[in-house]
């Protein structure tokens, strides 16, 4: 799954890798360095921010995109999309700069692409044990799938995970309408919508850092948006 070489900015890429984030230079050159090993190219999408980490990604080799300002992770990550558009790419990977998601399980979310068997992969947190992820984030994240899966034919475990592969067909389904923080939701609603095959592979993440926004107010703000 390793690429051979490093692609330029201009040529195609199979597998694309897009890290949409905003104030994560602690870790976003980490996680850059990380998830070339599996990927063709990585596009770090800054969405605004304030500190170093559209320099932090560029120096570790990621082409990155900055927003002018701060628009919202929906936008950050419709970006993503028109990107691996323009550069026809066979698979798209998402995933978080916070170094929440382990980039060694790519590999994972796009073996289904590769072979056909989905348009869609979502990495579940709740597929296996569960024990990492704190309690009050699994009470949260099971109300807000319950609430998602009302809306959709799809039903994940996991409906809020930034962990995710697309195939080139579903990423030209993906004309995403949602600025904020129920994009994934707004995702799986479209994944019924377009009538594409989703399914889900267990990850873990990891929660030993503390948390940039307050949990129950997240939940709260995606709650309504869905």
């Amino acid at each position: 799954m390793k690429s051979k070489k490093s692609t330029s900015s201009k040529s195609k890429p199979r597998i694309l890798a897009a890290i949409p984030c905003f104030n994560e230079a602690p870790y976003i050159g980490s996680v850059v360095l990380q998830t070339k090993k599996y990927v063709d190219q990585v596009i770090v999408i800054d969405d605004g921010s304030t500190d170093n980490t559209a320099e932090i990604a560029r120096a570790a080799g990621a082409v990155v995109i900055k927003h002018r300002q701060n628009y919202g992770k929906g936008a950050a990550v419709s970006s993503a999309f028109k990107e691996a558009r323009l550069r026809k790419a066979e698979v798209l990977v998402l995933l978080d700069g916070d170094g929440q998601h382990d980039p060694a399980q790519i590999p994972e979310i796009v073996k289904p692409l590769l072979e056909k068997k989905a348009d869609v992969v979502v990495g579940s947190r709740f597929l296996e044990a569960k024990k990492f992820v704190p309690k009050y984030r699994t009470f949260g994240q099971s109300v807000l799938t319950w609430i998602t899966n009302l809306g959709s034919p799809a039903r994940l475990t996991d409906s809020q995970s930034g962990f995710r592969g697309f195939s080139r067909k579903a990423v030209e389904a993906m004309d995403l309408k949602e600025t904020g923080l129920s994009v994934e939701s707004e995702m799986q609603l479209v994944v019924g919508e377009k009538d594409l095959k989703i399914l889900e592979v267990p990850i873990k993440a990891h929660y030993d850092r503390k948390a940039k926004r307050n949990p129950l107010a997240h939940g709260l703000n995606v709650l309504n948006r869905i």
